[in-house]
């Protein structure tokens, strides 16, 4: 039994903080959270895609707060953060951030006063409270490797807007926890330590059962965090004319009556119960190139048509599919390109099978869960 478990041990007060772009940060930090929502006193400051879930997740619990914070967008630009473009993001407008922020702040004194742990995958309104209580503030997300690691340019591209914010959200930390699916490249000198795990995978996904068939079968995920390139349309007409495959494709709208058009493309909305399935069954995935599903994919063993967005994390994340040999990458769907690629599903498949150099291999919550009890709650 784990000792935080034995009624006589205090519960311990914790302050998540997950940042609401997308639904990678929710599925990250998911494992850790049901972890320790079993056995201490939680908080959650979230907002977007996380503060949707988690408000829902956790209704009927006792133990569990959720409560909204807000966020401003900050623009990444190629020599760093952009200000005056961040000014003019229309989400940034016309919203009150120090009242919606001051409110959380409020609940989180009356319900759980000074946290003996505060947790953020990006969200920097939780750090601020663990500033104002001096707690220990832990950041736990993927970005932080960029602080440490050596990595190529992309077309003018850098990495300077992520440590740019994460020096302005999080400028004193205890300490700084990333997760990687591949290995990262020490910079020869480090200014500060980061620790790195190999990815959070579900529970659900690290359990499933690989079941694909014979047939070619890819599953499209088309991320929610900006307006991709192509329409939904398009995507659904280069998928239908490649008829020795079958396509399920899930889009922030799903379906509406595109799919009727091609026998073998299925359209679902995010969120579908159907996805997991689908996953269990398929051959390859095409993705835009978020960390979550192409860790997801590399530990299942699945190939990747990798489409990033103009971004340097997914740039890299595309990078390492397409340079070592684990699927293709190209900016958007291109009909010659997909033929290869589900050509050469077959060849992908045994180049993660057999990589020893690159992939971080396991699953990375139980030794993350471990060292934050050992650390900070024992």
């Amino acid at each position: 039994m784990n000792k935080l478990d034995q009624p006589s041990q205090k519960p311990k007060k914790i302050l998540f903080g997950v940042c609401g772009i997308g639904s990678g940060h929710t599925n990250r930090q998911l494992p850790l959270i049901e972890h320790f929502a079993r056995s201490q006193i939680m908080m959650i400051f979230a907002y977007g895609e996380s503060y949707k879930f988690y408000s829902q997740k956790f209704k009927d619990n006792s133990t569990v707060s959720v409560t909204q914070v807000a966020v401003p967008f900050y623009i990444g630009e190629d020599d760093g953060l952009g200000f005056n473009a961040s000014l003019k993001r229309p989400e940034n407008q016309g919203r009150d951030f120090f009242t919606v922020n001051c409110q959380a702040m409020a609940q989180a004194k009356a319900l759980i006063g000074r946290p003996d742990l505060v947790v953020s995958d990006y969200e920097p309104v939780c750090a601020q409270y663990a500033y104002a209580y001096n707690s220990p503030l832990i950041t736990f997300d993927q970005q932080s490797k960029y602080l440490i690691g050596k990595f190529p340019g992309f077309d003018g591209l850098s990495y300077n807007d992520e440590i740019m914010r994460l020096r302005m959200f999080f400028p004193k930390v205890h300490t700084r926890i990333a997760c990687s699916f591949f290995k990262v490249e020490p910079k020869d000198e480090l200014e500060e330590r980061v620790i790195i795990y190999p990815p959070v995978i579900k529970d659900k996904i690290a359990l499933l059962e690989r079941k694909p068939g014979l047939q070619p079968s890819i599953l499209v995920y088309i991320s929610s965090q900006q307006e991709f390139a192509q329409s939904q349309e398009e995507i659904a007409g280069i998928c239908g004319r490649q008829r020795e495959a079958i396509f399920h494709v899930f889009s922030p709208t799903g379906d509406n009556g595109i799919s009727d058009q091609y026998p073998n493309v299925f359209i679902y909305k995010h969120g579908d119960s159907r996805f997991t399935n689908i996953l269990s069954e398929c051959t390859g995935i095409i993705s835009t190139a978020g960390h979550t599903l192409l860790s997801e994919a590399m530990y299942l063993g699945i190939p990747v048509y990798a489409m990033p967005f103009r971004l340097f994390e997914q740039q890299m994340n595309a990078y390492i599919i397409d340079h070592y040999g684990f699927g293709v990458s190209h900016h958007c769907l291109d009909q010659s390109i997909l033929a290869g690629f589900v050509e050469n599903i077959p060849k992908f498949r045994n180049a993660i099978k057999n990589d020893n150099k690159i992939l971080m291999r396991g699953i990375g919550q139980q030794a993350i869960i471990e060292f934050l009890e050992n650390e900070f709650l024992s």
